[in-house]
């Protein structure tokens, strides 16, 4: 393949899963309806099918945010070394855009967290007290920081490394006493939960084996391309099949069973941090797009074309959508979340206004030269 081409499955997907992601933020903004899938406590129940489906379509979205990510980064060094970058330079590169990422999150993502909530009267998402804060911004910097450095490793390598960080909590986490103080350092890299001064979302360890699997994958892209989105089909339908056999199961890989018959419980699995069951569900469908974006053929170019505007603008669009959502809600539905055809409703509205905003960021990105900070956004 020709290294400094896009793949614009990848794109699509990505602009995908970030049109999936306002759904999640619509809800919490405009309808207040934000469930939690937590490992140490109930998981949520749903009136209707609707609201389950609000949230777990939207499950897709940060495992694919890693993957991808991992997948970009094998990319983007195959395509510098082909331009004549040494390899420091390249590492140089991305572990200063996962820094960077740090500094998007503390100095424009966070007051999106802090704000809204205490002009509601409702205690701010990011306490005061919290100084490293591990949201899913934080951590895909972190991620990259870390791995950025050895993106030389075999794949077998990064296959091996991805086995062991995912697996990771579905070994530790039972053996854990829920009510238990938990040092800060387990909580950054797998205990969700707050220990000042940390407050964890998304643990370091199981999402960078997450991204470690998407560094194994651009690897083979680059070897083969076709092969590589082609393989993603059978891979996608295996791990689909392994959370049908974990969750059936009912024992490692899920961290909590399901909390009652029927589909609804069996489907919800813990998120935070992510269950061997998680992981195998939501990559199993994440391969499975990917490879039918690659497989449609010229019949889906117009979709892949629109997704792709969103999927290579995603930080600009990510913190673009959350303001206008968080706007939103202050302005119009402080006292009473909206009813879900009026949250859906302001949803889609939300994407299409951000559509031209990402048409013009994405032309001026491009603009900017190889190094520049504006081509991560």
């Amino acid at each position: 393949m020709t290294p400094t081409r896009r793949l614009s499955s990848l794109d699509a997907l990505r602009g995908l899963i970030m049109i999936l992601m306002a759904v999640d933020h619509a809800s919490h903004f405009i309808a207040h309806v934000h469930p939690s899938e937590f490992w140490a406590g109930p998981l949520p129940g749903y009136g209707d099918a609707g609201w389950f489906l609000t949230r777990e379509l939207t499950h897709l979205c940060a495992p694919g945010f890693f993957f991808l990510m991992g997948a970009g980064m094998s990319l983007f060094a195959a395509a510098r070394h082909h331009l004549g970058w040494a390899p420091a330079r390249i590492t140089r590169t991305l572990v200063t855009r996962g820094l960077a990422l740090l500094a998007v999150f503390y100095l424009i993502e966070a007051p999106i967290w802090v704000v809204p909530p205490m002009l509601l009267g409702q205690p701010p998402i990011v306490a005061g007290n919290s100084f490293i804060v591990l949201m899913v911004l934080v951590t895909l910097g972190l991620s990259m920081a870390i791995t950025a450095p050895l993106l030389r490793l075999s794949v077998r390598s990064w296959l091996a490394i991805a086995f062991i960080a995912i697996l990771a909590p579905d070994f530790y986490l039972p053996t854990l006493d829920p009510s238990a103080p938990v040092n800060p350092i387990l909580r950054i890299l797998l205990v969700p939960g707050s220990t000042p001064p940390v407050l964890s979302g998304y643990p370091l360890l199981p999402w960078s084996g997450v991204c470690a699997l998407g560094i194994a994958f651009g690897k083979l892209l680059h070897r083969n391309q076709d092969k590589a989105l082609r393989a993603m089909l059978p891979m996608g339908l295996a791990y689909l099949i392994g959370f049908l056999g974990v969750r059936i199961g009912g024992g490692f890989g899920n961290l909590q069973l399901a909390a009652g018959p029927g589909l609804i419980p069996f489907l919800t699995v813990v998120k935070y941090p992510p269950s061997l069951a998680f992981v195998l569900l939501t990559l199993g469908i994440n391969f499975t797009l990917l490879s039918f974006f690659h497989r449609a053929g010229a019949w889906l170019d117009t979709a892949r074309r629109i997704l792709s505007v969103y999927g290579q603008a995603p930080l600009f669009y990510y913190l673009a959508h959350l303001y206008l959502y968080a706007i939103l809600g202050l302005l119009f539905f402080r006292t009473e979340g909206a009813p879900r055809w009026l949250f859906l409703l302001t949803w889609i509205a939300g994407v299409a206004v951000l559509y031209p905003a990402c048409q013009r960021y994405r032309r001026f990105k491009e603009s900017r030269p190889p190094e520049s900070l504006w081509r991560m956004f």
